[in-house]
């Protein structure tokens, strides 16, 4: 959480910096809306993902999904139709499945396996068209999040359940569309797919058992105040 909370105050930060720094001259476009400046707004939405768990040659997949909601700050530069930005979000998640498969089967036929992303941010780059106050764009960059997950006791040298848990760095594209209902206020929708890599589950027998990388999709809305 401490984490959380210095990514939240480094989003912020970001956004002011980037509003104080406004020394480069965006283009006017030729009418209407603007989307050169700083922005802070809220997304909300629903991530998911399909985990693999292995141990030797059994491997056992599940589902993982829930929601995901949090904060979202960037500032953008317009050059005629062209938008480029840098954005950043800190999320709450609750991206979280668990299995009980194959009774007495390791990984997960005495205790079951869980897995579960408690939270991630991203900082990304993004590029759009505006069609006057339409704006579709691409985005991409690094992602930053928290993973924990579980396997049973049989896949654990018979000692206890083993996991992992682990802050991971990774990366995150996407694309979205946004929509400005006037110069402060606009509207977006977005797909980020997030990818973690691979962690490493605490065990007194490695490299069993495993887990393949740690990546999601998300679908979120959002709402943007725009300076």
């Amino acid at each position: 959480m401490r984490l959380l909370s210095f990514l939240s105050a480094g989003l912020l930060s970001l956004v002011a910096g980037s509003a104080l720094a406004a020394d480069v001259v965006a283009s006017e476009p030729a009418g209407g809306v603007n989307w050169s400046g700083a922005y802070i707004g809220a997304v909300a939405g629903y991530g998911w993902n399909r985990d693999t768990y292995h141990y030797f040659a059994s491997s056992v997949d599940f589902d993982v999904n829930g929601f995901v909601g949090g904060l979202t700050g960037g500032y953008s530069w317009q050059k005629g139709q062209f938008v480029f930005g840098l954005e950043g979000d800190v999320s709450y998640a609750n991206i979280d499945g668990s299995v009980l498969k194959v009774p007495f089967v390791a990984p997960c036929g005495d205790e079951g396996c869980t897995a579960k992303v408690d939270w991630f941010g991203t900082g990304r780059a993004r590029v759009g068209y505006a069609f006057d106050n339409f704006l579709p764009y691409a985005t991409g960059g690094f992602a930053v999040g928290h993973v924990k997950g579980s396997a049973d006791a049989g896949a654990c040298a018979l000692v206890s359940a083993c996991g992992y848990s682990d802050t991971r760095w990774g990366w995150s594209a996407g694309a979205g569309v946004e929509w400005a209902m006037n110069q402060q206020v606009s509207f977006k929708a977005e797909y980020l797919h997030v990818d973690l890599g691979r962690p490493s589950f605490s065990t007194s027998n490695p490299p069993d058992p495993s887990t393949d990388r740690i990546d999601f999709d998300t679908v979120r809305i959002g709402i943007n105040y725009h300076f």
